[in-house]
């Protein structure tokens, strides 16, 4: 969140600055760098927002897996032990049958 904080903090100065020169009638050739400066820090900022998001629902994604392999890892253990069983209670008959 601080880089977000920063970028917009630039943002301002960089308006207000654009605003200023603006207002005092400096030469054009100030005039569009500043804008063109305000604009890529703009997008910038907007990459960073869209790239936080983005990272957010990732991260979700990767948590709800998560949570279903502990499950889908529960039944399998769960399944290696019924087999276990039928396996003991199959070779207890035939040990009873000999």
């Amino acid at each position: 969140m601080n880089e977000t904080k920063l970028v917009i903090i630039g943002l301002i100065a960089l308006v207000i600055a654009a605003i200023s020169l603006w207002i005092l009638d400096e030469p054009e050739i100030l005039v569009d760098k500043e804008i063109e400066i305000t604009i890529a820090l703009g997008v910038g900022l907007l990459i960073l927002i869209l790239d936080r998001r983005a990272d957010r629902r990732i991260h979700e994604m990767i948590h709800e897996q998560h949570l279903l392999i502990n499950k889908i890892h529960k039944m399998i253990d769960e399944q290696n032990e019924l087999i276990k069983n039928m396996q003991k209670i199959s070779s207890s008959h035939n040990s009873k049958e000999s």
